[in-house]
């Protein structure tokens, strides 16, 4: 309201003006004086409407960008992960069985759906791993087989390829429907970029007309989704249970969003990106292929509604809840889970947490895995080029006030010569302690410099000085992700060690049953 008060005082005052105004001016001139008070209103109006809605426009940018930043971070890591599969294979056999239970209030019931699941469609929006956003300027399509352009009597033979662009004839109503003549060939999308290169789609393809151009969205059952979902979330050489766990993981949160209907302006239910599930970077797996088809149509729930079956790559030795975002209770599903077999600890604490985090604990599940503990060095004149802008001066200081139940720092203070501010969210401090570019050391003594975000906010930070002046803050931290939710490398092992998918889950998950969906 405060940006309309100026508009309301001039309107006032022209009204009080104009009342007054010499009556002997005629009313012809009168009436031509009323419109353009008018028009010079409308156009104050106009202004003040486009300053309020700036903000929003933000926004997305800044969620654009936060998306890409991810997207690059997922790929790094499984990149990393795949050169490394056969040896971290060998070490996690070697893993000493440990007593795992089965969590608190987990209730495992259910089962495969067998002849009577019917999977139903999934609708994905199509991203290109070169470029943020959805729209794309043309596409370009090929396949192995015939390609039918529903509502025409086209056809795009075998081995040729095909061009959209926006303003396309063939438009109807909006979009163009590509069908392979044989499903299990699909559609190749040449103009779009993968890990693995151009994708190849099954079920139906849809070009849609935009404002600004085109956008891709890919029709297809829920379990041949998955079979592309799985090898993107989670190399497909890990241990057989821990892929099927992924699966139910998957399917679950597939399901959450296509009850929350959250893409619908796109006529879609999830994207192919971080955003939600990493589809098809990369293309089917045998070992994939099966976890999916083992658990098909099975998921989890908490009082009768699919779960956001959160997960991440590895752990520091425990896990939180999303409180690691909102600050307020956790879902009645989520738990902090300690990944090892001795006391737990109140790593809340400051000094419980620091004494836990510079060591290595040989209970822990993850222990030998290569993101269980790092450290890095950031530069001090890279930390106050990022707060430039907060007005705060030259840099001092950074204190974690709060931890989750799991140690992640939820609250951390920024402070300089000039005033300080505070940040309340594990990615809003990851982004801002970014290592781009910096070398992170690993658990396995290997150092990397292709991270963007800071590995995890489960870390303690002290600053490092040259006599007087700071010239950095060090960092020591462990695992890899937001820490919530299932842990792909635990699950990996405790795979390994005998535990079966649903047992996997309830170790990482509480409150939940496991249940077949109604297929569509």
């Amino acid at each position: 309201m405060e940006r309309y008060r100026p508009l309301f005082y001039s309107m006032n005052f022209f009204r009080r003006k104009f009342i007054y105004w010499d009556m002997d001016i005629s009313r012809e001139n009168k009436l031509l004086l009323c419109i353009c008070f008018c028009f010079f209103f409308y156009l104050v109006f106009l202004q003040a409407v486009k300053a309020e809605r700036t903000p929003e426009h933000t926004e997305g940018l800044e969620s654009a960008a936060a998306e890409q930043l991810l997207e690059q971070e997922q790929q790094l890591y499984w990149q990393s992960e795949a050169e490394s599969a056969s040896e971290s294979t060998g070490a996690m056999a070697e893993t000493d069985e440990k007593d795992t239970g089965t969590g608190d209030g987990a209730e495992l019931t259910g089962s495969v759906g067998g002849e009577a699941y019917q999977p139903p469609l999934i609708r994905v929006l199509l991203t290109d791993n070169r470029r943020s956003g959805y729209l794309q300027e043309r596409v370009t399509v090929t396949s192995e087989c015939a390609v039918r352009i529903e509502g025409t009597d086209q056809i795009i033979e075998a081995g040729s390829s095909a061009v959209f662009e926006a303003g396309d004839p063939r438009f109807a109503d909006g979009k163009i429907v590509l069908t392979p003549e044989n499903p299990s060939v699909g559609i190749q999308v040449t103009s779009l970029e993968k890990a693995q290169g151009a994708p190849v789609y099954e079920g139906s393809l849809e070009i849609c007309s935009a404002d600004q151009g085109i956008y891709l969205v890919n029709a297809v059952d829920l379990e041949t989704y998955l079979k592309y979902v799985v090898p993107s979330e989670m190399p497909a050489s890990y241990a057989a249970e821990a892929l099927k766990a992924q699966a139910v993981c998957a399917r679950t949160y597939a399901c959450r969003q296509m009850a929350d209907d959250s893409l619908a302006e796109y006529h879609a239910d999830v994207d192919d990106s971080v955003s939600y599930q990493v589809y098809n970077n990369v293309s089917r797996q045998t070992s994939t292929d099966q976890a999916v088809d083992a658990t098909a149509g099975q998921i989890m729930t908490c009082g009768g509604e699919p779960i956001i079956a959160y997960f991440f790559s590895t752990s520091c030795g425990y896990t939180s809840t999303d409180e690691v975002w909102s600050g307020s209770d956790a879902e009645g599903y989520l738990k902090s889970v300690y990944l090892g077999s001795d006391e737990r600890k109140d790593v809340q604490t400051e000094e419980v947490f620091a004494s836990f985090i510079r060591q290595k604990d040989a209970s822990d599940l993850e222990a030998e895995d290569g993101w269980y503990r790092w450290s890095v060095t950031i530069p001090a004149d890279v930390l106050e080029q990022r707060t430039s802008d907060r007005g705060i001066g030259k840099l001092q200081s950074m204190e974690v006030l709060e931890r989750s139940s799991g140690g992640a720092a939820s609250a951390l203070r920024v402070t300089g010569s000039q005033g300080s501010f505070v940040l309340e969210n594990e990615y809003d401090i990851r982004e801002l302690l970014s290592v781009k570019g910096i070398p992170v050391t690993k658990n396995d003594g290997t150092v990397t410099d292709e991270m963007y975000l800071l590995p995890s906010a489960y870390f303690i930070c002290s600053a490092m000085y040259d006599g007087e002046n700071l010239t950095g803050f060090s960092f020591v931290g462990g695992g890899y992700g937001h820490g919530v939710g299932m842990s792909q490398n635990g699950a990996s092992h405790l795979a390994d060690q005998g535990l079966e998918w649903q047992e996997i889950l309830s170790y990482f998950y509480e409150n939940i049953q496991i249940e077949t969906i109604d297929g569509e």
